[in-house]
């Protein structure tokens, strides 16, 4: 530790700067002492001669005070010089105090000798206990009080006091002497241990840095390694989703699929490593910004769906209604924990359900959140729950265990809440299923238009839920009523269709009918067979959901009258569409409007625009230049590709067309993507031309990177691997009017 690091309370702990401090600190002890010396010598002398005293003595004090603290407050890097010169300024103020032994000694007082030796007694130990660790000054201060002493032994010749005064100074010597060597010795002792605790200090320090360097170098090493990996993963990825919108054989499909999944799984191993490492080095930053809470978690749903459509298990999403939307927080983070929730759940349940439960309540404008995720899954004991959120731990850790993964996704699901100054927990039962759940604080932000408005007034007309799971008919149920109608349900398709011709003979039928598509028994497709079939009730509007997609249902369900169909778990904002279109498309038939079946809508639909997105994409990988020229139809949009960044400044400087969007690598030869962006907004600014947005391709996946990309003029930030749908949906988000390529649902 250098002397320019060394804090200066540990560069003045040395004896002089100690006991110049507590000297200073105890300057109203003093004064205390001057004064029950004077009241002393009061009674010993005349008032006058006392007083003269008492102002002369207390006048060197506060002189001597005065030097102290200026002492003190001095950068004077001699220390030991500094604290000598002191010694001096304290024996010219105890020259003051050394008078009153003298006055009470020739007071002719029948106690002033004895007075006399108890002020030079006392003076010896008030000047010693402020001395004693550096002998030399300590003699230095003391010298008034042995030059009183001598005084009074010269005073005491041929008298009966003399004798004893003179027998006494062997001992006064020693004694003094003892104190004075006892005083060096600890004060030796102490700046041994001091010594040894700034050794120690320094090593720590030097520790500290050391470690600090490390993480430093490991979370370099982890952003290279992110980058390195993630830059073939696009390819892989990319490719193998190409590749599957081919036309394959079913075995060549299963390769297809096998290779994009292991990419994924792999890919997620990463961020979680990335993710956990970012914790562990204290890098950990939340982004507070608007999000719609309500969209975050139909999001997840819809990531998983098909992992659950896989495994025939539904995948239920429920949302308290009159819980707000629009909230302030880390939207990305939120989702990631819900995402790795969601995640475990279905993978640890082969039959059955999974439960998405948004609620909570509202206090202010403060909405305190309950996210509970309920599986009836495999379920854990209590041993393998108590330490299901520990690193690198999971419920089975054998080597014949059934699923897969780091045990880091629960760990920073944990540490990720609790940094929002939230709290999560689970319970969980062997084979019961199990439920996870976090609780969190968020600031209600301002309201947001999410869905579009019911085209037709609800009115509280009937309508009929059908569904053999009781959590889908009370969500179901939940909703409707918090939209305007009023819902029944059914269990299953007989019980439906005795409901559906009791209410018409009641004169108070259901306007339409939400049923489910797998039940036992009476299926969604039997039933709207039935209820088409007969003329009493055939009227009813239907809407089918269902949690397996094949491919060709939604064409077949038309056919027998059904005119709504969606995939579970269906948006809150889709299902009212769906169900406003029906009600409109009814009331259009009645009044004799030519009125079709009610197509879902269609998140890729885009606007059909003749001219082409121009788009540059700066990118010095091959494979990767490859993946994004197939992910755009070249019939929608025109690529220009560029190699480094050097070309891509060049190409966008001379093309006289101009770019919609550029799509910028960071990493690339000659210039990189940050440079490049800094010219290219400098180029338009100079010539005060539209501003080209510019989206950031790479595999840098820190924080920090999507910040340096800002900086640089960036307006986007898109992490290798993509998607297509990714891709497609940033490039929407940017260019208006874009052509986005409509893939028809399969």
């Amino acid at each position: 530790m250098t002397e320019a690091a060394t804090p200066s309370a540990l560069r003045d702990d040395d004896a002089g700067s100690v006991s110049l401090k507590t000297i200073v600190t105890t300057q109203a002890t003093r004064y205390i002492h001057i004064t029950t010396w004077a009241i002393l010598l009061l009674t010993l002398v005349r008032f006058e001669t006392a007083l003269v005293w008492y102002v002369l003595t207390m006048a060197g004090g506060v002189t001597r005070s005065f030097v102290e603290t200026r002492m003190r407050r001095s950068n004077s890097t001699g220390v030991a010089s500094k604290y000598r010169l002191y010694a001096f300024v304290a024996m010219a103020a105890c020259a003051f105090w050394a008078a009153a032994p003298v006055l009470a000694w020739n007071s002719g007082h029948v106690f002033g000798q004895a007075a006399a030796m108890f002020y030079i007694a006392t003076g010896y130990l008030l000047a010693l206990s402020q001395f004693r660790s550096s002998p030399i000054n300590a003699l230095i201060v003391t010298s008034p009080y042995t030059l009183a002493f001598g005084v009074c032994l010269a005073s005491a010749a041929g008298t009966a006091m003399f004798y004893p005064l003179l027998a006494a100074i062997p001992l006064f010597v020693a004694t003094i002497g003892y104190v004075l060597m006892f005083g060096y010795m600890a004060q030796q002792e102490m700046d041994r241990a001091s010594s040894e605790r700034l050794a120690l200090i320094e090593e720590l320090e030097g520790a500290r840095v050391a470690a600090e360097k490390a993480s430093e170098a490991k979370s370099m090493f982890l952003a290279n390694m992110s980058h390195e990996i993630r830059t073939p993963m696009n390819g892989v990825l990319g490719m193998a989703e190409l590749l599957a919108r081919t036309e394959l054989t079913s075995r060549q499909r299963t390769f297809a699929d096998t290779i994009h999944k292991s990419g994924a799984a792999l890919l997620t191993i990463i961020n979680d490593i990335l993710d956990f490492s970012k914790i562990e080095a204290g890098k950990l930053e939340l982004d507070e910004d608007p999000f719609d809470l309500q969209a975050s978690v139909e999001d997840v749903a819809a990531l998983v769906t098909a992992r659950a459509q896989e495994k025939k298990i539904e995948l239920i999403v429920r949302f308290q209604p009159d819980l707000p939307m629009a909230m302030v927080g880390d939207g990305g983070r939120i989702r990631q924990i819900i995402m790795n929730l969601v995640g475990n759940a279905v993978k640890f349940t082969h039959q059955g359900y999974v439960l998405i439960n948004v609620s909570g309540s509202v206090k202010g404008d403060i909405a305190a959140l309950r996210i509970e995720i309920t599986d009836t899954g495999v379920g854990m004991d209590a041993e393998a729950l108590g330490r299901i959120f520990d690193s690198f731990q999971q419920a089975d850790t054998s080597t014949t265990r059934k699923f897969g993964g780091t045990g880091l996704g629960l760990s920073i699901s944990k540490r990720l809440i609790e940094a929002m100054a939230g709290r999560i927990g689970a319970t969980s039962k062997p084979d019961e299923g199990s439920t996870f759940w976090i609780e969190v604080d968020l600031p209600i932000g301002e309201a947001m238009e999410v869905t579009a408005p019911l085209t037709i007034e609800a009115d509280n007309r009937r309508a009929l839920i059908v569904d053999d799971i009781d959590v889908n008919r009370n969500i179901l149920s939940e909703q409707l009523t918090a939209w305007g109608f009023r819902p029944d349900a059914a269990a299953d398709g007989h019980q439906a269709l005795d409901m559906l011709r009791a209410a018409k003979a009641n004169n108070d039928p259901y306007i339409f009918a939400i049923l489910d598509f797998l039940m036992p028994e009476m299926d969604g497709e039997q039933l709207a067979q039935e209820i088409k079939a007969d003329n009493n009730i055939r009227n009813t509007e239907l809407m089918v959901l269902t949690s397996v997609d094949r491919p060709g249902d939604a064409r077949r369900f038309r056919e027998i009258g059904v005119d709504g169909y969606l995939v579970k778990p269906a948006r809150s904002a889709l299902l009212l569409h769906t169900i406003s279109s029906l009600l409109s498309a009814n009331e259009d038939a009645q009044t004799g409007e030519a009125s079709g079946a009610v197509e879902p809508i269609n998140d890729r639909t885009g606007v059909g625009e003749t001219r082409k997105t121009r788009i540059l994409l700066a990118e010095d990988n091959a494979v990767n230049q490859l993946v994004v020229q197939h992910m755009l139809d070249p019939n929608l949009y025109e690529l220009a590709i560029a190699n480094n960044g050097r070309e891509a400044l060049r190409r966008f400087e001379t093309d006289p067309d101009g770019f919609d969007i550029i799509l910028m690598d960071v990493s690339m030869p000659e210039m990189d993507g940050y440079e490049t962006s800094r010219a290219i907004r400098g180029l338009e600014n100079g010539s005060k031309s539209k501003r080209t947005p510019i989206v950031c391709l790479t595999a840098h996946a820190m924080k920090a990177d999507m910040d340096r990309s800002q900086e640089a003029g960036m307006d986007d930030y898109l992490p290798k691997p993509m998607s297509e749908d990714q891709l497609h949906s940033v490039i929407k988000r940017w260019v208006k009017g874009a052509a986005v390529e409509n893939k028809a649902a399969g």
